[in-house]
């Protein structure tokens, strides 16, 4: 477990690698979630890759935050964690991935820690314009829940009521619905991949679709499931990591 802490802001890395690594793959949280949303998508990079599943300052295993923490500073915070256990260990850029909430995180990785990643894959961006309300995320959340796996549904419910805490996750939920996701990937100088679960109600087709002719180097695809596609599908989320390491010059191995 790697650590890396500057202002009161501690991200924590869980790491999994094979004996000869060359390369690696850094995976951001959606709010109110931790890295334990990807023990199923580690499973299948594992043997390709050091895999690094975050916990952002104030969620997971990262210790409680007392002030509030924007999209810029998890950004910020990322980077900070990147250089210091990717990039000082000799390793190249990695790939870094975000779900919902940790695709704001990458996005903003992008513009302004651009050394920090060789490629972006965001899967299931939050939050649509017309669903920038309180409200409108409660109900494509809801939506959501009731067609996900009950195990997927009981981790984020105990990540964000019991880990997180609900005040601190009210707070960071107001920074995802005001975040303007598709104005900052503009800014973006790698490839970017954005990607939706076929029935996921929190991410439709032309939202992503949008998103992905905004990026300079954006393209988007489709995988099995819904907004936590990477429990769905993690072998078709997988080999989009896969392709994105290749997009970089790292090749699939």
């Amino acid at each position: 477990m790697n650590r890396s802490s500057e202002g009161g802001c501690t991200v924590v890395g869980h790491v999994r690698a094979p004996l000869d690594v060359d390369r690696a793959v850094v995976l951001v949280h959606g709010v109110g979630s931790s890295s334990r949303a990807y023990r199923k998508l580690t499973d299948h990079l594992v043997a390709h890759g050091e895999v690094h599943a975050l916990d952002l300052p104030g969620f997971g295993a990262s210790r409680h935050v007392a002030r509030d923490v924007g999209i810029p500073e998890h950004a910020g915070a990322v980077a900070r964690y990147v250089r210091e256990h990717v990039l000082d260990a000799g390793l190249p850029a990695p790939v870094v991935l975000g779900h919902s909430m940790g695709t704001q995180v990458v996005a903003q990785l992008l513009a302004d820690h651009p050394d920090t990643a060789a490629a972006g894959v965001l899967v299931g961006p939050t939050a649509e314009p017309s669903t920038r309300s309180f409200h409108g995320q409660a109900v494509r959340l809801a939506a959501d829940a009731v067609g996900e796996p009950p195990h997927t549904v009981g981790v984020l419910l105990v990540d964000a009521l019991v880990r997180c805490r609900l005040p601190y996750y009210l707070r960071q939920l107001r920074h995802v619905i005001e975040y303007r996701l598709e104005d900052v990937l503009l800014r973006s100088t790698v490839p970017v991949v954005v990607v939706r679960g076929a029935r996921d109600p929190v991410a439709p087709q032309a939202w992503v679709e949008l998103l992905a002719a905004r990026a300079p180097f954006g393209r988007h695809r489709t995988v099995r499931g819904r907004h936590h596609a990477m429990d769905a599908d993690p072998a078709g989320v997988a080999q989009i990591v896969l392709e994105a390491w290749r997009s970089a010059g790292r090749g699939i191995g």
